[in-house]
């Protein structure tokens, strides 16, 4: 064995060794000398297979949000709910001054007429809250409280109908002479658009003569009356030459009057007194929802309550009858006031009355005074 050989395999292998120790001293130097590296991320998830591109819509115009109304009841439910109401009043009062909220409110009617502009004893028009407290009786139940509406006459102490000047050399051509019976009252020519202008206004119920005031119509429906009692329908037979066909024309103004409310409330009721003749037009009956008949057995012919002591005549009685009855048919209710001063004579007329399925009231003729039953008739 080379000695030299094995001497120098020793030296090689302890230097071997030793250059490993430092190399281990080394990287455990630098290993704890360097911050820690952080693993890889593992890889997302391979992505699925792209799809084609959504289709871009062109853009929409944008519409004004839709307005939140209350919704309307159709005009056919509405009458439905009218006729209902109506002829569920077994009983009704009548008085177009000198009123107070007290004696109304404390009546047993189960429907008032009233002047809603003019009828109180204090000259000024009934409030909202009036009207409000009117619509319930004694006993808690719901009144129908309507108020009048002359459509053939104008009173003079009406500003929304016309003002002092036209008394005089500004007069509206509907403005006609004065009703020889009635002081005060100036018959109108009823078929002058003037005049249905003046009493129902502009599209939206407004007065003619400014855009605040509401129309004498829409005045009542803005008070809260549940409908109008339409007197001197009549007239148009009284002016002939100035309303030539009149009769058609006052059942055209009727059914103007009835759709034109009814925009404003629905269930607007139209009350018709007199001129029952019209009532052979279907297009009128439709239109309203009950009729007034003044002295239908007592009081005819004007003059004092105390002048009606006889029954008027069975020809005239039957007259009236066969129309009301049209009415009355249909579904309209018929409304009945007698005027006299007798208790038997108030005794048969409510008897008649009822006995026809009219609802009777007796009261005086001046319309001054509220009648009770029990007391009067």
């Amino acid at each position: 064995m080379n000695w030299r050989s094995s001497a120098t395999r020793k030296t090689t292998l302890a230097l071997l060794l030793a250059l490993a120790a430092v190399s281990n001293a080394e990287a455990r130097t630098e290993t704890d000398a360097k911050p820690l590296i952080a693993p890889a991320p593992i890889p997302a998830q391979r992505p699925a297979r792209p799809q084609a591109a959504p289709q871009i819509q062109p853009a929409q115009p944008k519409s004004a949000a839709p307005k939140q109304t209350t919704p309307r009841v159709s005009p056919e439910a509405a009458e439905v709910e009218r006729l209902r109401l109506i002829n569920g009043a077994k009983s009704w009062g009548y008085q177009l001054n000198g009123a107070t909220i007290d004696a109304l409110a404390n009546s047993p009617y189960d429907l008032l007429v009233v002047d809603g502009t003019t009828g109180l004893a204090s000259g000024k028009p009934f409030t909202p809250d009036e009207v409000n407290r009117l619509k319930r009786k004694p006993d808690g139940s719901r009144r129908i409280v309507i108020s009048y509406l002359s459509v053939g006459e104008a009173e003079d102490y009406r500003p929304e109908y016309f003002a002092k000047e036209y008394m005089e050399e500004e007069a509206p051509d509907w403005l006609m002479q004065e009703n020889p019976d009635w002081k005060g009252n100036r018959i109108i020519q009823f078929c002058s658009e003037g005049w249905q202008k003046t009493m129902l206004g502009d599209d939206k119920g407004r007065s003619l003569y400014d855009s605040i005031t509401p129309s004498p119509a829409n005045r009542l429906i803005e008070l809260g009356f549940d409908g109008v009692y339409l007197d001197r329908v009549d007239v148009y037979e009284e002016i002939k030459k100035q309303c030539p066909d009149g009769e058609a024309k006052m059942v055209d103004f009727v059914v103007r009057l009835a759709n034109h409310t009814r925009k404003s409330n629905p269930h607007f009721m139209v009350i018709q007194q007199n001129a029952e003749d019209l009532l052979k037009h279907p297009r009128l009956v439709k239109a309203i929802d009950g009729m007034g008949k003044e002295s239908l057995f007592y009081g005819w012919g004007g003059g004092d309550a105390s002048n009606s002591a006889k029954t008027n005549a069975a020809t005239s009685i039957k007259w009236s009858v066969d129309r009301l009855n049209m009415a009355k048919n249909a579904g309209r209710a018929i409304f009945v006031i007698d005027y006299t001063s007798s208790r038997a004579n108030a005794d048969s007329a409510v008897k008649r009355n009822r006995e026809l399925g009219y609802v009777p009231y007796i009261g005086p003729k001046e319309l001054n005074t509220l009648y009770l039953p029990g007391q009067n008739f």
